[in-house]
């Protein structure tokens, strides 16, 4: 888990999220109120699940604050099969429904600054990468 302002930290990290291969830029809205340590812990497990289930997988999330009592999360998500298990883990552990999640195309003519550079410039967000 990391924070950061710094504008210098986040133009490199969206370079360097630029530099690898990405299938698509997802969007999770809970359906009930998730705290950021409760957000944390279900990231945390799906890194574990995608682990378990998954061969070659990449996922770069952000954790924003929706207001100040609940989060939302921005994933870039790479790997075969990788946006299915993504809705698996949300709807088994009764997070969402197929309304609150929106998985798009990842276009890397725009590159990961564009999908995610906003979100690290905040105050209010915490992040991970997970790559297997």
């Amino acid at each position: 888990m990391y924070k950061t302002n710094s504008k210098h930290l986040v133009n490199q990290y969206g370079k360097w999220l630029g530099e690898h291969s990405w299938d698509y830029f997802t969007t999770i809205t809970y359906k009930h109120t998730i705290s950021p340590k409760s957000n944390y812990r279900i990231m945390d497990r799906l890194e574990q699940t995608l682990d378990k289930t998954m061969v070659n997988v990449k996922m770069f999330w952000i954790m924003e604050y929706s207001n100040y009592k609940s989060t939302h999360n921005h994933l870039l998500l790479q790997g075969d099969g990788v946006k299915y298990q993504v809705d698996k883990y949300l709807k088994k552990s009764n997070l969402v429904d197929s309304r609150f999640v929106k998985h798009k195309a990842y276009n890397s003519s725009k590159g990961a600054s564009y999908y995610v550079s906003k979100y690290i410039g905040s105050d209010a967000i915490e992040y991970g990468l997970f790559n297997k």
